[in-house]
């Protein structure tokens, strides 16, 4: 627990890391304040589960700066703080107090359990507040011809609250994936300058492709998880390959 406490005093105190925490939140109420400004000027009252943060119902890029960018957002989080640890001689003092298993294993779990339950509670908080502002509203947006036609809508739409909750679990997962991806390759590699571009190009590639692991977090679309399996396979293995390959590089190579 003191260790937990340690880095949670860390991120409390530190300005960025709070200024990025505070965006993660502000982008879904940004996304509202679009769709009522819509429904103000005469535009139709989607069911609430529509208007949530990830299907993305009536675009306004708040959703593209989320997900193309969230591996910035949980290195800045999560991950900086290795480099800061061995920019100001912090981490050998760590690693001779917790030993060096216990301060790879303190940070990969960090990375994940932090930044899954940033982005949960921002897109949790989300959901619950569309429910309230939008209640009543009845417009989907897709003719019945279409969803039945399509089966991810139509399994979607039979169970509309439980898909935006099982979306919101499963892009919380993937940042969960992606910040522990962070950490181990910021502890492998302590320099922003290569850290940042390569956890950045781990999510770029996946998300590229024409099958794209964004198809993977957006609900009511017509890509069902079932499209992208490959893709969410592939953004699973490069993340622990990084974190198997940092666990070689610090336990084996790290000297103290």
């Amino acid at each position: 627990m003191k260790k937990w406490n340690y880095y949670l005093k860390r991120i409390c105190s530190n300005k960025l890391k709070l200024a990025v925490i505070v965006l993660l939140f502000i982008l879904p109420v940004y996304d509202m304040y679009c769709i009522l400004r819509d429904i103000q000027i005469g535009g139709s009252v989607y069911d609430p589960n529509l208007l949530t943060f990830l299907p993305s119902t009536l675009f306004n890029g708040a959703q593209m700066v989320l997900m193309w960018y969230l591996p910035l957002y949980f290195l800045l989080i999560v991950a900086d703080d290795c480099i800061e640890d061995v920019k100001f001689g912090y981490k050998n003092l760590l690693i001779t107090r917790w030993s060096k298993g216990g301060y790879f294993k303190i940070n990969i779990a960090k990375g994940f359990v932090i930044s899954f339950a940033v982005l949960f509670l921002s897109l949790a908080l989300n959901l619950l507040l569309t429910q309230i502002a939008f209640a009543g509203g009845t417009y989907l947006g897709y003719d019945d011809s279409i969803i039945q036609s399509i089966p991810s809508l139509q399994a979607a739409f039979q169970h509309p609250f439980l898909t935006n909750c099982l979306y919101i679990v499963i892009i919380s997962f993937f940042a969960g994936i992606v910040g522990m991806g962070a950490v181990a390759i910021a502890m492998a590699i302590p320099n922003r300058f290569l850290t940042y571009p390569l956890v950045y190009l781990m999510w770029y590639i996946p998300s590229a492709l024409p099958k794209s692991i964004i198809y993977a977090i957006q609900p009511f679309t017509e890509y069902g998880l079932q499209d992208v399996w490959g893709t969410i396979l592939l953004v699973i293995v490069l993340n622990v390959a990084a974190v198997a390959a940092s666990y070689i590089k610090v336990m084996k190579y790290d000297q103290v």
